[in-house]
């Protein structure tokens, strides 16, 4: 037990490089925890000698430690290791005895219950509370970043690097054999392969080393004999893609070897290894690894569900993100099929239950403090806000997370597509973060807005007259008044009078937008990245001016 703790400790260090020091404290408190709560119920009690007993749940609890997210509230670690000791062994009778993986088991009823606490992932390499998607939620993520570990997830999987090197470990000591973790990831790739998903993407996002190298292998819940072995394994790779492609789980390690934990006994007695000349013993467990597979193969579809079979014909595979939010916003739903949005800077997906439409999924963007702040709206039918979420963001943790905050987002709540405009109108910001306010509802406004075409770019200018002209504008901070010069009827420069724009983005977008309209001679000029609302409102201040 200890030496097999002792080949976690790269996968730990990768996560304190990565994710800083809080992700030690979910770790060890787990781990710590479920050792100390098991000892009453270890022979001999409690021992100052051995304060940790003899390392099984200290083990089980930092296995289920590692299964964290970076953002994991700091009383999951207590609770969970309650349910390591308490469901996943005690209750089958201790050590030796469970049927399955205690830290799978406390991660499993975890992520049912609490589903938005224990997915709380962070930007790696960056301390401050930042929230990210993972690859396998559409996050971004090249191959090296994917076996460095530079990605969002949870605190022990991050790293494919890290975990080889404990598993080489555990495999040159022989705790570990190899058939089981090279079945699990030969068959998680074949699937993939199959499936049309890159394998070599799936071997090394989420939690399948992690699974295939700790998890899995679990002494005590795993098949004893060779080909059994083999048979365990393929039966957890294939079902954790499946899990992946076809549920709202993104991640599909913790229910696959739960599920194939529960085959072990059946594993065990039907694929054993003959004897040399046992021929009849040999024909019958062919017949045996058939059986099992059609039972694996019977077992995914029942969990799947006859109506997601049904259905599968007509349903769209959406992205990690898009599963998300399905799950939290309707529960109920089954399916997403992107739905034509009028606006390019907007995407929607139409949420289904069985056949019936529930609502929308809307997610758009706008500019805040210091980055583009994404955040997705549920709509229900009659297209009012029954849900919002800030999806992404890299603004200040200290004030420009708040917008995060539940107190600030139910204000939007109950808002519509047919009064877009007031939720601007009656923003009420965060103290000191109103860039960051103002950019999630201009987010939720330009949602709201997913029906209604842009404002078309005027073209040409065309003056009618030779003079000195203003005008006014409605940019991303208020007001924005300008000043143009016409001679020969062609405008030869404009100036702004006065704005209310950002400093370091707004205003220096004005400028630009004026050299490029007195350039062009033309109001159809691009926007300015990042400041896309003053661009407008620039240009609709000159338009003002010069009366088109």
């Amino acid at each position: 037990m200890w030496e097999v703790s002792a080949a976690l400790l790269p996968a730990i260090a990768a996560a304190a490089v990565f994710f800083g020091p809080y992700s030690l404290y979910l770790v060890f408190a787990s781990a710590i925890t479920a050792a100390i709560i098991e000892r009453p119920f270890t022979p001999g009690g409690f021992s100052l000698k051995h304060p940790l007993g003899d390392g099984s749940a200290f083990l089980a609890g930092l296995l289920f430690g590692l299964t964290l997210a970076p953002g994991t509230p700091w009383w999951i670690p207590f609770f969970g290791a309650a349910i390591v000791v308490f469901v996943g062994k005690q209750a089958f009778g201790g050590i030796g005895h469970n049927v399955f993986n205690p830290a799978l088991v406390a991660r499993g009823l975890l992520l049912l219950a609490y589903p938005a606490l224990v997915t709380e992932w962070r930007v790696p390499l960056d301390y401050d509370v930042v929230t990210a998607a993972t690859p396998l939620e559409g996050g971004a993520a090249s191959y090296l970043d994917l076996f460095l570990g530079n990605i969002p997830g949870s605190i022990g999987e991050v790293s494919a690097l890290a975990l080889l090197i404990g598993g080489g470990y555990l495999m040159a000591r022989g705790f570990v054999g190899w058939r089981i973790t090279l079945s699990y990831l030969a068959a998680a790739a074949v699937t993939a392969v199959a499936l049309g998903i890159d394998p070599l993407f799936t071997i090394l996002s989420g939690s399948i080393m992690f699974a295939a190298i700790f998890m899995a292998t679990d002494m005590v819940t795993s098949p004893v004999g060779r080909d059994a072995r083999l048979v365990y394994g393929i039966g957890c790779g294939i079902l954790t893609v499946l899990i992946r492609h076809f549920t709202v789980y993104p991640e599909g390690t913790t229910f696959a070897v739960l599920l194939m934990n529960g085959f072990t006994p059946l594993i065990d007695v039907t694929i054993v290894n003959p004897f040399f000349g046992q021929v009849e013993k040999r024909r019958r467990r062919v017949f045996a690894i058939v059986a099992v597979v059609a039972i694996v193969a019977v077992g995914a579809g029942v969990g799947f569900g006859a109506s997601s079979l049904a259905d599968f014909a007509d349903t769209y595979y959406v992205d990690g993100t898009v599963r998300r939010d399905m799950r939290a916003f309707f529960p109920d739903a089954r399916y997403a099929l992107h739905y034509p949005a009028a606006r390019d800077t907007v995407s929607v997906e139409q949420v289904y239950r069985q056949r019936d439409p529930a609502g929308y999924l809307v997610y758009s963007s706008a500019q805040g403090y210091r980055s583009e702040v994404r955040v997705v709206l549920a709509l229900d039918m009659d297209e009012r806000i029954i849900g919002l979420r800030v999806v992404e963001h890299d603004e200040s943790a200290t004030l420009g997370s708040l917008v995060r905050r539940p107190s600030f987002l139910n204000q939007f709540l109950r808002r519509s597509t047919a009064e877009p405009s007031a939720v601007v109108d009656t923003l009420q910001a965060v103290s000191g973060a109103t860039a960051s306010s103002r950019a999630v509802a201009l987010a939720v406004e330009q949602g709201l807005l997913f029906r209604t075409e842009p404002d078309a770019p005027r073209a040409r200018l065309e003056p009618a007259a030779d003079g000195v002209f203003e005008g006014t504008g409605r940019g991303y901070g208020g007001s924005i008044r300008v000043r143009v010069t016409v001679e020969d009827l062609q405008v030869i420069s404009i100036e702004v009078l006065s704005h209310s724009e950002t400093p370091d983005i707004g205003a220096p977008a004005l400028g630009r937008i004026a050299d490029s309209v007195v350039a062009a001679g033309s109001l159809d000029v691009d926007a300015v990245s990042g400041a896309t609302a003053s661009s407008r409102g620039m240009l609709a201040a000159i338009a003002d001016a010069l009366g088109q």
